[in-house]
């Protein structure tokens, strides 16, 4: 038997070796990712490799965003042949204000003699670096975006850190960063003779877009001498190819004296308004379509003001038109015909296609910041009769622009969109289009552009109509909305349309806020619109 000494002593052994073992534990399997990462980090180091953003390109393959290549300097002291002062000095003399830009930095490293590295956040060229033969200096490469078209099509690119094509298709554009884990000395350097692994950086796709550089230009240039023309708070302008839904050229402008605006806000795509007058041809159209009125309608009742419950409907001029055709309601842009054109329309046919036309979602366009109609769900009389004039609805103006294209498009309703294809090392994946919608039959549509057509030659815009150019448009003016009600010292005036009528080549809004000098669509988007289409009808 074991005696109480003998005892205690194998007491004291187990314990021992309990203690030995749990300490072993703690090192080996509790401590040991982060003990490994320590010595990983004495022995090793971890590079990354930063991938090339992709470009973006205009519909001619010009280059809107790219990258410079730049590079900073590193000093590290030991490793220098020169004294830090003589280096210092032959970095200025290849480095323009080198000294200047980092005197109290460069003050500090100097007389620190225990900070043994330095990065300095001046950037140097690649051919600066190339004539930098200096022992002891480092470099970090990195890529700087840059716009060589000086704010061309700005609210649609954006930045590679806020809004636009660079945020929307950010993880397409930026690639996939690569590493290399190598051995290294205590001075940090490779050791290139032993083995060094890890992975390639995947370069960003070259996103090409289908904007019309061309276009483009003049359409920036447009909206804004047509905001400083008018007076107006701010402006926009978007054409679209009918066919295709493909944006051919896309501007907003703000005026500096009267309101301050993001450069890189889009307010064709975020900004909800009520279309007013440029509303009614969609209206009619879902009469012709569901067969509530034809070509031969007449109104019968618009020789006198409308009363609907409390409300009264009336002109915009306060003018009367009895028995107006179709064609004279377009053209003298009747809210008094329209109100009755809605009602054989009705709230279910009027929901439905309003449902079927996306005005109530976004249309889905590949940009940052689009705006979702709100859902009306109360519809009462009144509201129903001033929604067939545009008022009381509110969508943005690619909502509009969206909508209005399906009569351009034969009753079919195409998603606008802007990019084309990505370029991934010669590899092209295209664009794929989403699903087309059926809203109207052609008959409807071939109708509405008839009587548009007439109007256009028959109104007050006709002056404004180049000769040679076939135009199915309308005008619009509304109020806008607020707290309830409606101002009477600020309007919306716009005007939307396509040419040539038959096959038409593009399909155009034009929205100016706040026109001082005219309220009017008419004489204020119009006239704009008109010198556009003119323009760009010969560059489609």
């Amino acid at each position: 038997m074991l005696t109480e000494r003998s005892k205690i002593l194998l007491l004291s052994l187990l314990l021992t070796f309990g203690l030995i073992t749990a300490k072993l534990f703690y090192w080996q399997i509790v401590k040991s990712p982060e003990l490994k990462e320590k010595a990983l980090n004495q022995t090793y180091k971890l590079e990354t490799i930063p991938p090339k953003r992709g470009y973006i390109y205009t519909s001619d393959n010009f280059p809107v965003a790219l990258n410079l290549t730049y590079y900073q300097i590193s000093i590290y002291k030991p490793n220098l042949k020169d004294n830090l002062e003589n280096v210092i000095k032959n970095i200025d003399s290849i480095v323009p204000n080198f000294q200047k830009d980092n005197q109290n930095t460069i003050t500090n490293f100097i007389s620190n003699t225990n900070q043994k590295w330095i990065t300095f956040p001046t950037n140097i060229t690649q051919e600066q670096r190339d004539k930098l033969d200096i022992n002891g200096l480092d470099y970090t490469k990195y890529d700087k975006r840059y716009y060589p078209e000086e704010g061309l099509a700005q609210s649609i690119i954006g930045t590679n850190s806020y809004g636009g094509l660079e945020s929307y298709y950010n993880k397409q554009l930026k690639g996939k960063t690569g590493f290399t884990w190598s051995s290294k000395d205590a001075t940090g350097k490779t050791i290139l003779t032993k083995k060094t692994w890890g992975s390639e950086a995947i370069e960003g796709r070259d996103l090409h877009t289908t904007i019309n550089r061309s276009v483009q230009f003049l359409v920036e240039n447009a909206i804004k001498d047509g905001v400083q023309k008018y007076s107006a708070d701010s402006g926009s302008i978007t054409i679209m190819e009918p066919k295709t839904g493909a944006l051919l050229a896309m501007a907003n402008f703000t005026a500096t004296s009267s309101s301050k605006a993001s450069a890189f806000k889009n307010s064709t795509i975020s900004d909800l308004f009520e279309p007013g007058s440029i509303f009614k041809p969609i209206i009619m159209t879902m009469a012709f379509d569901k067969k509530a009125i034809d070509l031969n309608y007449i109104c019968t009742k618009c020789g006198s003001p409308r009363p609907i419950g409390k409300y009264t409907i009336t002109n915009w001029d306060s003018e009367l038109h009895p028995n107006s055709t179709v064609q004279d309601i377009i053209k003298n842009s009747d809210n008094i015909g329209m109100s009755y054109i809605m009602d054989r329309l009705g709230l279910n046919s009027f929901l439905d296609y309003y449902h079927k036309l996306g005005l109530t979602q976004k249309t889905g366009i590949d940009l940052q910041g689009e705006a979702k109609p709100p859902i009306k769900n109360e519809w009462p009389d009144i509201d129903l009769a001033t929604a067939s004039f545009g008022q009381g609805v509110a969508v943005t103006q690619i909502n509009m622009l969206q909508a209005f294209n399906v009569i351009a498009n034969d009753g079919v309703l195409t998603h606008p969109h802007i990019l084309d294809y990505f370029d991934e090392n010669g590899k092209l994946i295209k664009y794929k289009p989403k699903t087309e919608t059926k809203v109207f039959e052609p008959a409807a549509t071939t109708m509405m552009k008839s009587v548009l057509k007439y109007a256009v030659e028959n109104g007050v815009t006709a002056r404004f109509k180049p000769a040679d150019l076939e135009v199915c448009a309308k005008s619009g003016t509304a109020q806008v909305a607020v707290q309830g009600g409606y101002t009477d010292s600020s309007t919306i005036a716009s005007y939307i349309g396509f040419a040539p009528c038959q096959n038409p080549k593009f399909t155009m809004i034009v929205t100016i806020n706040n026109p001082r000098t005219s309220p009017w669509g008419s004489s204020t988007a119009a006239p704009i619109w008109y010198d556009l289409a003119d323009s760009i009808n010969h560059l489609l």
